[in-house]
């Protein structure tokens, strides 16, 4: 299965937040000539902070194009925003969150790229178009786009085609794993299994596994008393 791609996106300089000295890197624009993926990310795509931003396992972001009809019925605000609005590096149209898995694997033009994890939404976004809330209505409504890893670096030209290779873990939606993210009443077999899902960036696991063990920490001392 293949997709067209909008992208790259990028953006070679920083903006300042309105009303803010923050330093942003949202507001992606189309590529006009290829543009090299390595393990970090697109080459010439300025990051602003790298904790959040960029690094192994996030070095692409894609945001569904689907979902713009959406946030412009929600927020007139956003009547013209389009690919790249929301910082992503790529925007495809019929691929959203409740189909791409965890440890997908695409061919994006020379590249190999894995999917790592949803894509956590940042209050930058309400700054960035003066729209309250809607990092939080991204985050409820589960359309948080997803994350990239770079498998094999590679040339990638505009409009590259995005070419499903291999899917090993199709449970492993991004949506379920959002949605096991945002609930904390998750069951101990939910938890375990994230906990072991190897594609799923370490932050992730890291954080399904501390809250799995704070729990049986806490049944343990339970029979106790």
């Amino acid at each position: 299965m293949q997709w067209p791609a909008e992208g790259p996106l990028l953006r070679n300089q920083l903006l300042r937040l309105p009303d803010t000295e923050k330093p942003s890197a949202i507001d992606k624009q189309l590529a006009m000539s290829d543009v090299w993926l390595d393990f970090n990310g697109l080459q010439g795509d300025r990051v602003a902070d790298n904790r959040f931003h960029g690094g192994p396992d996030r070095s692409l972001c894609h945001y569904p194009a689907d979902h713009y009809a959406h946030w412009r019925r929600l927020f007139p605000l956003l009547r013209d925003i389009s690919p790249g609005a929301f910082g992503e590096n790529m925007s495809t149209l019929g691929l959203d969150e409740r189909q791409v898995c965890i440890g997908d694997r695409f061919r994006w033009g020379d590249a190999l790229i894995e999917v790592s994890q949803p894509r956590s939404p940042c209050s930058n976004l309400d700054r960035r178009h003066d729209a309250s809330g809607l990092a939080r209505q991204l985050a409820k409504s589960g359309r948080t786009g997803w994350l990239y890893r770079t498998l094999e670096p590679g040339t990638v030209h505009p409009g590259a085609m995005l070419r499903l290779i291999e899917r090993p873990c199709p449970a492993a939606s991004v949506l379920r794993i959002w949605r096991g993210y945002m609930n904390e009443d998750l069951s101990n077999t939910e938890l375990d299994w994230l906990t072991s899902l190897l594609p799923l960036a370490s932050e992730y696991r890291t954080g399904f596994r501390q809250r799995l063990d704070s729990r049986r920490r806490k049944q343990d001392q339970g029979t106790l008393f």
